[in-house]
């Protein structure tokens, strides 16, 4: 009778031990997503997500890994060190080509069709230069080479009159942009928000131009991407955090400029909320314009970027391509 309530007991420990480890509790679990990011005005949705607990309803848990530029967040990416990463969409075109498997799951931030826009060209008040023609032997801070900033000032460049060529370009982090331009280690910076405006409001810089409007207007300029391998393991993650990520850009887009928004956006960017409270931006978009996509690739070809054939909708995932429910 011993050995039979023994194993009675045995038997119950047991099936409470398979309940424990069973799938419908391990699925109960948040996923965790570890994404690398930017901390710019870019990445406001990721930030209003985390903040406003989208994610969390989706049954995720982001971990944020901030990086000065995509391309280092695309190298991560690789290595498999993190499952999703925002980069310019001039980096995510280079990796995918060289047969990384990048593909897009999310829009990011694009440019609208006038100005002010995400980025500007700013150089120290009382500058006299005005063309790509006056900064030929001149210095542009880009926040890293061989991105969208690089090649959006390079092209600028030559199409207000000079050689891209005869202007060297200097990796300057964004936040670092401004006092690089006072302490003369730079003659410009192609910087970008919420750091431009505080630059101006400051008045230790002045505005030269914008030159993404000036070169193409509605520019996709960065995205969410994940690896391919990824993706196809892991569809309904996926699925979740493109959810999650429209749930935040339509409470962005409808609470741009409030309190709350410019409390979240002072809590990433380090920067005082007078500081964040006259951005003026273009909405945030939920799907990628692969036509868009299309213009960059040409104008990466132009110089000297790209070869061959390149099609921007093998590598726009259909949660990019039109937003899941």
């Amino acid at each position: 009778m011993i050995h039979l309530r023994i194993q009675r007991l045995l038997g119950a420990a047991a099936s409470a031990l398979v309940i424990l480890v069973s799938p419908a509790f391990a699925q109960a679990q948040p996923i965790k997503l570890r994404v690398s990011t930017i901390p710019i005005i870019d990445t406001a949705p990721l930030q209003v997500g985390i903040a406003k607990g989208f994610f969390t309803e989706e049954g995720l848990a982001i971990d944020t890994t901030p990086t000065a530029g995509g391309a280092p967040g695309l190298s991560a990416l690789a290595a498999g060190q993190v499952q999703i990463a925002f980069s310019n969409i001039i980096s995510i075109v280079l990796g995918a080509k060289q047969g990384l498997g990048f593909e897009i799951i999310t829009a990011g931030s694009n440019t609208g069709s006038a100005v002010p826009d995400l980025a500007g060209l700013v150089a120290k008040k009382g500058s006299t230069l005005k063309t790509g023609k006056d900064f030929e032997g001149k210095r542009i801070a880009v926040n890293t080479r061989n991105n969208i900033i690089w090649l959006y000032a390079r092209a600028w460049v030559k199409s207000t009159g000079g050689d891209p060529d005869k202007v060297t370009y200097l990796e300057v982090p964004f936040p670092q942009m401004i006092d690089a331009i006072k302490g003369d280690r730079v003659d410009a910076a192609f910087v970008v928000e919420p750091f431009m405006s505080a630059g101006v409001a400051s008045e230790a810089v002045q505005i030269v131009s914008w030159p993404y409007n000036a070169v193409q207007k509605g520019i996709p300029v960065a995205q969410y991407a994940s690896t391919r391998d990824y993706i196809r393991q892991n569809p309904e993650v996926i699925d979740r955090f493109a959810r999650a990520y429209n749930k935040s850009v339509d409470w962005t887009n409808k609470n741009k400029g409030s309190d709350e928004w410019i409390k979240i956006i002072s809590d990433y960017t380090r920067l005082a909320p007078e500081q964040i409270k006259k951005l003026s931006l273009p909405p945030f978009e939920k799907t990628v314009d692969t036509a868009g996509v299309n213009a960059v690739v040409d104008l990466m070809r132009k110089n000297d970027m790209l070869e061959g054939v390149f099609d921007a909708k093998a590598i726009v995932y259909r949660t990019a391509a039109q937003a899941p429910r």
